[in-house]
Formats: structure tokens, C-alpha cells, sequence
């Protein structure tokens, strides 16, 4: 059994010795009767009177390694994301999706492009396969038109390149209601890992959602380990950095492994009349351990870091207020002759304050599908805290289905 095959056989036997009661909502739904077809769009665009992103480089964390698609929100105006999403559930046991968007400015990408198949309905055993989100968390799958802040979550920019989205396979499954078990397979393709021989990743999960009365609560826990070989970071060659500054080394690659765990919670409470109360938050834990390297210097880097993140909110009719403040602890030891140059090229040197970001957020639906948003952020993660305002739009609705036809508001 190859290294590889020892770090993945933990994740195929998580969901076995997974357990909980479960509640009755998230039940996998019976194969539809006749074959459906359905088109989604949405998109959320933003005016911010400031931003942390330089005019020269591209945004660093200082005391993690960056990449993929975490560049930031930009300040004027900014596409914060757009989507348009097809749908397709067949009569029996299959399904596939499209889902082609772009996020905070960045080029058009197709984000999903899978097929499904149930293949045991014992314990609906789903296998998927293609370009896929990674369902470790809702947080990882959210859009910035569905969920209160414009801005992508701290962590997920940190420890995850804003979101991971890969080729790879899932197997799932919903042995009693409530409660969700996976187990994800990746090529490698996206931040933190690579793909080829030494690379690729592997994840498991599990969910629950249990409901009593007004109160839902929900809970959730993953692993994820990802394994990279000369991985640079891709947005400075990738043609997004406007340039590299000359703190930001493109030459400077990361071979090893970073492995991530979380958990998460949510709870919301639905009274009778128009006011609900929610509270969601989650905690990541991160292990790096490997060799940083530039054409002339190495160094042993083990990293060990923390992020969590809290979001309270109340709704009352078409009114929604939340708050979200998200921490990292970040703690590296660079081992070699190389270290210290390394690490100022990495962007390791912190100031001694830990990256943090507090944001309030109030909407307004104006109608189905579409609303407006205005913020406060104060955003520390470079170490000097930036404070700015934000004024936007947000819209998603369902186009059309062959089920109802055009325009219907967006589940």
C-alpha cells in the first residue's frame, strides 16, 4: 500500500464510523416521473469605497501560502460573482449539471460539469463523477448572491483558494434521513494541491439536519488531505497578479502535503410570525509539512494553523441583517539555510497581529430573486486594517424549466 492509499483509508472508512439521530428534513428525494430540465442564473455585482488588493502583485496573507482563486474583492465597482446553471434529472436514477461562472472579476470558467447516477437505493447511494464542487461544506459551494456578504470567506481564500472546485468522482450517501455521508476523490487540479503522481487530494464528510418545532439545527464535519509537487502560486502566472511586485516571487514553489479538518454548525430559528434568528459558524484546523523552495535556496516548512469564523443574522420580512467575524492563527517554522530569505519572499513575516475581518451586512428583497446590499468591512488580513463601504445588487431566479416554464424565482 503506497503512501497515498494510507493517507486516503482513513477518509473511506470516516463515513462508517460516522453516527447520529437524525432528523427529518434533507431527505434525497424520489427519482422524478418523467424527466425535467432546468436553466438558473444569478449574479451579484458591488461598489466598495476601499480594498485591501494592490495595484501591483496580487493579494498575500501574510503567514500562508496563497493561490488559485483568491484574489480578493477589488474596490469601485466589482463583479462579485455571476452563474448561469443547467439542470438535468432524468426519470429513473440519473442526473447532470453545468454550472459556468466567474467570480470577483475573474475570467469565465466552467465550475461543474457532472453526471450522476443512483446506483443502490438502500441507503441512496449516489456516485458522481466531472468538474465538481467540493460538498465538504456549504460554505465552499455558496455564492455571493445567495449568502449575506458580497465578499468571500476568509478562510476559504486562505486555506482553500477561495473555493476548491475539481475533476474527480464522489460516492454519497443518505442512509437515513437527515443525515448525508461522502467521500470525494480529486485530480489535484486547484489549490492546495497539483495534479501528476505526487499530487491529487481526497476528502470525507458528513452532515446531519435535525428540526424540532421552530428550530433547525445543523452540523457537519470533514477532512480533507491535499498533496502538491512543485506547486508555484498560480496567480502569479496565471495572468490575474497585474504584474508581480518584487516582494512576490513567481519562481517559489511548496512539495508536500497540507491537511485541513473542520466542523460546523448552524441553527436557525423560524418563529410564527416574520422574524427569524440564525447562527452558523465553523472551525478549520491546517497541518503543511513539506519543502519551500526558490532556483536557489530550500527550506522545511511545517505550518500549523487555525480559522474560525462566526455569522449571527435576523430576518424580519424582506429585512436581513448578519454579522460575520473570522480569525486566522497562523503559526510556521521554516527550517534550513534558506528560511529566512524564504519566508520574507513567501510572505511569512507577520507583524504579530493574527489576520482577522469583521463585516456587518444589511439586505433588502425588493422582490423574488432580486435585492439590494450595503456593507461595512473591516478587513485586517494583510495586517493594517482597512475599512470600507459597500452599495450592490444581487439577483438569482430560475430562467426557465420544462416543468413550469420561463421566469420563476430561483429555489
Amino acid at each position: 500500500m503506497n503512501a497515498v492509499q494510507l493517507r486516503l483509508f482513513p477518509l473511506l472508512i470516516a463515513p462508517a464510523l460516522a453516527h447520529g439521530h437524525a432528523g427529518e428534513s434533507h431527505v434525497m428525494p424520489a427519482a422524478p416521473e418523467v424527466s425535467s430540465l432546468s436553466v438558473d442564473a444569478g449574479f451579484s455585482t458591488t461598489y466598495r469605497t476601499g480594498t485591501v488588493v494592490p495595484t501591483v502583485g496580487v493579494w498575500q496573507i501574510p503567514g500562508v501560502l496563497m493561490g488559485a482563486d483568491a484574489y480578493g474583492a477589488s474596490d469601485t465597482f466589482n463583479l462579485d460573482g455571476a452563474n448561469i446553471h443547467l439542470k438535468w434529472h432524468g426519470a429513473q436514477r440519473a442526473h447532470a449539471s453545468l454550472d459556468i461562472g466567474s467570480h470577483h472579476d475573474g475570467d469565465v470558467a466552467l465550475e461543474e460539469a457532472l453526471a450522476g447516477y443512483r446506483i443502490a437505493d438502500p441507503g441512496n447511494v449516489m456516485l458522481e463523477a466531472g468538474r465538481m464542487k467540493a460538498r465538504f461544506s456549504a460554505e465552499n459551494r455558496a455564492h455571493a448572491y445567495t449568502r449575506p456578504f458580497s465578499e468571500n470567506n476568509l478562510i476559504y481564500d486562505a486555506f482553500y483558494g477561495a473555493h476548491y472546485v475539481d475533476e474527480g468522482a464522489r460516492v454519497s450517501s443518505r442512509p437515513v434521513a437527515g443525515l448525508e455521508l461522502g467521500v470525494e476523490a480529486w485530480r489535484g487540479g486547484h489549490y492546495p494541491a497539483t495534479e501528476g503522481k505526487e499530487g491529487m487530494a481526497q476528502d470525507a464528510y458528513a452532515h446531519w439536519y435535525g428540526g424540532a418545532g421552530p428550530w433547525v439545527l445543523g452540523l457537519g464535519a470533514w477532512v480533507m488531505l491535499a498533496d502538491a509537487s512543485e506547486r508555484p502560486d498560480d496567480r502569479l502566472v496565471g495572468g490575474h497578479s497585474h504584474t508581480v511586485s518584487a516582494d512576490q516571487k513567481a519562481d517559489l514553489v511548496f512539495s508536500g502535503q497540507q491537511d485541513s479538518a473542520g466542523a460546523r454548525l448552524s441553527l436557525l430559528w423560524q418563529g410564527r410570525s416574520a422574524w427569524s434568528l440564525g447562527l452558523t459558524g465553523e472551525v478549520v484546523k491546517v497541518e503543511v509539512d513539506g519543502e519551500l523552495r526558490d532556483r536557489q535556496r530550500q527550506a522545511h516548512l511545517e505550518g500549523d494553523y487555525l480559522g474560525w469564523w462566526l455569522q449571527p443574522e435576523l430576518r424580519w420580512q424582506q429585512h436581513a441583517l448578519a454579522v460575520r467575524y473570522v480569525q486566522l492563527v497562523l503559526d510556521n517554522h521554516l527550517v534550513g539555510a534558506g528560511g529566512p530569505v524564504l519566508a520574507e519572499d513567501a510572505g511569512f513575516l507577520q507583524n504579530g497581529t493574527d489576520p482577522d475581518w469583521l463585516g456587518v451586512s444589511y439586505r433588502y428583497q425588493l422582490q423574488d430573486g432580486f435585492g439590494v446590499r450595503a456593507e461595512w468591512t473591516r478587513n485586517r488580513s494583510t495586517g493594517e486594517a482597512e475599512d470600507y463601504l459597500g452599495f450592490g445588487i444581487y439577483w438569482a431566479h430560475q430562467l426557465w424549466s420544462s416543468t413550469g416554464g420561463w421566469w420563476k424565482p430561483r429555489d
